[in-house]
């Protein structure tokens, strides 16, 4: 009888070493899986910021050339203005007095050239 119980007793040390063996290899690949999430979470959050960053500068950007583009609209509707205005007054200088006339035309192309001179 003595000899059964001592076999029970020894069969349940070695399941229980058994056990504990498997439960110290699990424990070791949870630190390891632990360690590797935590430095890809690092990666993934450094990633996240840099995307961030593009996405803010590319906003900028964007805004820079919406801001480009209605300059040039303002700046060429002021053109468009400019030039309607004194073609209107050439014509009603023809109309009246041609002498008039053939000044307000030199004045306007020396106007355009001075334009076309590059800054």
């Amino acid at each position: 009888m003595y000899v059964f119980i001592a076999t029970i007793f020894i069969a349940e040390l070695i399941i229980v070493g058994f056990i504990i063996n498997l439960l110290v290899k699990c424990d070791k690949k949870v630190i390891c899986l632990n360690s590797y999430i935590s430095n890809c979470g690092k990666d993934i959050l450094q990633s996240v910021k840099n995307v961030h960053s593009i996405f803010t500068s590319l906003q900028g950007v964007i805004g820079n050339i919406t801001g480009f583009f209605e300059k040039k609209k303002r700046d060429f509707r002021i053109k468009i203005i400019n030039l309607v205005l004194i073609y209107a007054l050439l014509i009603v200088f023809r109309l009246r007095f041609k002498k008039a006339a053939a000044i307000l035309q030199y004045a306007l192309l020396l106007k355009d050239f001075w334009a076309s001179i590059p800054a």
